[in-house]
C-alpha cells in the first residue's frame, strides 16, 4: 500500500504534533486519490545538513521523481516579484524564513542539502553505474497548504525555473510528482534506503495505518460490561478524541465508537488529553453525559469540565472509566 510515510523526528509541542498527523493523513489521501501504479514514499520532518536545511518538512520520492517541499500556510495573498522579497499584499508585511531568507532562498538551501546527500550516496543507492548528476533535477517546492491563494502574485526568475524551483498548492502536489522526472530510476528498496538509512526516517504509516503514536499514550477509557456487551478498552490519543455512536471518522479526527446504545448521540462527547497531563470532557450530546469523580456524587456535565483517572462516565446506558496507562 502507498504512500509509505516515514518520520524523521517528532515535534516538541502538542499543536505541532496534531498538525503533523493531520498533514500526513491529508497527503496520504491526496496522493492515494491519484490513480497510479507507481509507488510513493514520503519522508516528513527530517534533517539534511546543518543550518537552514536542518528541519525539512517533506521529501517525496517516486521511481522517477524527487521533491523537497517546504509546506507553509499563509494567511492571505502574497506578492513576490522575480528575485525579490515576499510580502503579504494587504499589509506589505515581509515573509521571511530562517536567517532572514526569502522562501525561495530557503527551499533552494533545503533542496541542495538533500541533493548533496543523495549525490554522495548515488553509487550505493543506484549501483556503481549511477551518473554524478543522477539527482540533478530534484525539485524544490514551496507548497501552500491547503492551496495557493488565488489572489497571490508570485513570479519566479527564469533561473529558478531552470533550477527546478516551484511554488504550488498542496492540491497540486500529486500532479507535480507525476510530471517531474529525475535522471535516476529509484526502486522500492532505494526509496526505503533514502528515507530510513540515509536520512534517518522511521516508517510511520504503512499505507493503511499509523505504526506508532507521536506521544506515548497516557490515558485510556475502559467501557464496562453491562451483561449484553463485554468490557473493552479504548485508547485515548493526545489531543481530541471523539466519542459517539457514529463509526466513520470525519476528516482526521480520532473516533472512539460506542455502538449498541441508541441513547448515545452520533457525536456524544469530546475527551481532550493535553500535553500537561490534563484531561477535559465536553458534552456535545442530546441526552447528556454524567460523571462521577472518585469519592463524589454523580453530576451532569455542563459544557466542559476537567476529569481525573478513576472518574466514571455515563452516556445513555453505557458506563466507562477513565484510567491512566501504566508506563
Amino acid at each position: 500500500m502507498h504512500p509509505q510515510i516515514y518520520l524523521g523526528h517528532i515535534p516538541a509541542t502538542l499543536a505541532e504534533r496534531r498538525a503533523l498527523r493531520a498533514l500526513a493523513l491529508d497527503l496520504r489521501a491526496r496522493i492515494g486519490a491519484v490513480r497510479s501504479s507507481e509507488p510513493t514514499t514520503l519522508l516528513m520532518r527530517f534533517a539534511a545538513g546543518e543550518g537552514a536545511a536542518a528541519d525539512i518538512d517533506m521529501l517525496l520520492l517516486r521511481p522517477g521523481a524527487a521533491i523537497v517541499g517546504a509546506i507553509r500556510t499563509y494567511r492571505g495573498p502574497l506578492v513576490a516579484p522575480p528575485g525579490g522579497p515576499w510580502s503579504y499584499r494587504d499589509s506589505s508585511e515581509p515573509v521571511r524564513e530562517l536567517r532572514g531568507r526569502s522562501p525561495i532562498q530557503h527551499i533552494k538551501a533545503q533542496r541542495d542539502a538533500v541533493r548533496d546527500q543523495l549525490d554522495q550516496a548515488a553509487g550505493r543507492l543506484l549501483g556503481p553505474a549511477a551518473g554524478a548528476r543522477a539527482f540533478e533535477r530534484i525539485v524544490g517546492a514551496i507548497v501552500c497548504a491547503p492551496v495557493a491563494h488565488p489572489d497571490s502574485r508570485i513570479a519566479l526568475e527564469i533561473g529558478d525555473h531552470r533550477q527546478q524551483i516551484k511554488v504550488l498548492g498542496l492540491d497540486e502536489l500529486a500532479g507535480l510528482a507525476a510530471a517531474v522526472r529525475i535522471d535516476a530510476q529509484l526502486t522500492d528498496e532505494a526509496m526505503r534506503a533514502i528515507a530510513a538509512d540515509l536520512l534517518g526516517g522511521r516508517l510511520w504509516h504503512d499505507g493503511q495505518r499509523f505504526l506508532f503514536d507521536l506521544a506515548p499514550q497516557r490515558f485510556q477509557l475502559r467501557v464496562l460490561s453491562d451483561g449484553s456487551r463485554s468490557e473493552r478498552v479504548l485508547p485515548l490519543l493526545e489531543g481530541e478524541n471523539v466519542l459517539g455512536r457514529r463509526r466513520a471518522p470525519q476528516q482526521f479526527e480520532h473516533r472512539l465508537s460506542l455502538a449498541g446504545d441508541e441513547l448515545i448521540s452520533a457525536d456524544h462527547a469530546l475527551i481532550t488529553c493535553a500535553d500537561d497531563d490534563r484531561v477535559t470532557l465536553r458534552d456535545t450530546s442530546k441526552n447528556g453525559t454524567w460523571v462521577t469523580a472518585p469519592g463524589a456524587k454523580e453530576e451532569r456535565v455542563r459544557q466542559e469540565r476537567a476529569i481525573v483517572p478513576g472518574t466514571l462516565l455515563r452516556m445513555g446506558v453505557t458506563r466507562a472509566r477513565l484510567e491512566r496507562v501504566a508506563p
